[in-house]
């Protein structure tokens, strides 16, 4: 059996179904009243209340398991959930509990960028709770994807609406900064073969899209598959940082973080020679993930 954390997640959802749809026994710790649990029921999976913060939790919540699939994370911090507390504290437990119960396999989801010298928090934690996993004990597999995108990805679909909503499309600095955006559909068939295939143990992934792409180009092809055609200005970045840092201290949850614009401004690319060796794929390309997601 499979135990997945995250699982109300974007990747989390997907997975579930995924693996429901291929025959897999699909375990998910979801916290106490969330209001997804329904819907995670109706893909076919079993529930345990839980949570990554409380180590008591997860301990019967990794009994009888072969694999766990840890994909909890978070991309901004909010009361009673750090980076500290999600990334680093919460892995540790849920290694833990895997040592307890002689769990097989390992996955870890990560970050590409994750740096434990790394410009942000996010980046610094993602770094720190691999090596947890790697020190762990435990045959691990880590992927670092670049940006995610597809069906119930928060980010594109925040983009769609300021491209619907605004009579310019605002860009955040120079937008030269490059991403290598991941179609949903191809992370997952290579996350199931990282976990089905016992010569891929013990490696890290890079996981990404084959094409380099400026955020500014991003932002306007997403404009592009939805039919409009506007201009766009740019918000110099000493003006969106100290917003940014007012709205941390005033909002509980701020539309975005100095964190979140620094790593706007920060390439997030790699080689995928690797991947697409051992996973046997060729990604899809933007447009043509737009094209399907859109549609």
């Amino acid at each position: 059996m499979i135990l997945i954390t995250g699982g109300t997640g974007f990747v989390g959802s997907h997975l579930i179904k995924r693996l429901i749809d291929e025959g897999h026994k699909v375990r998910c710790v979801i916290r106490e009243g969330s209001k997804k649990i329904d819907r995670i029921k109706g893909l076919g999976a079993e529930i345990v209340h839980g949570d990554v913060t409380d180590a008591d939790s997860l301990t019967d919540a990794c009994k009888g398991i072969d694999t766990i699939v840890h994909l909890v994370g978070i991309i901004q911090e909010e009361k009673g959930m750090t980076f500290q507390s999600i990334h680093v504290d919460g892995t540790k437990n849920l290694v833990n509990a895997a040592k307890k119960n002689n769990v097989r396999l390992f996955y870890y989801q990560s970050a590409n960028g994750a740096d434990k010298d790394g410009k942000t928090a996010y980046y610094k934690t993602k770094a720190e709770a691999e090596e947890i996993v790697k020190s762990s004990g435990l045959d691990y597999i880590i992927f670092r994807p670049s940006l995610i995108y597809g069906n119930g990805d928060e980010f594109v679909l925040r983009l769609k609406k300021i491209i619907h909503d605004a009579p310019v499309i605002p860009i955040i600095g120079s937008g030269e900064s490059l991403l290598q955006p991941v179609f949903i559909d191809d992370l997952v068939a290579c996350l199931i073969k990282a976990i089905t295939t016992p010569q891929l143990k013990n490696r890290t992934f890079c996981v990404a899209g084959p094409e380099q792409i400026r955020f500014k180009d991003v932002v306007m092809r997403i404009a592009d598959s939805m039919g409009i055609k506007r201009p766009s200005f740019h918000i110099p970045v000493f003006f969106m940082r100290p917003a940014a840092m007012l709205m941390e201290t005033i909002l509980p949850k701020p539309p975005v973080t100095s964190d979140q614009i620094t790593m706007l401004q920060m390439d997030n690319v790699c080689d995928i020679k690797e991947m697409k060796e051992a996973f046997n794929i060729e990604p899809l390309s933007f447009n043509e993930g737009l094209r399907r997601f859109l549609r």
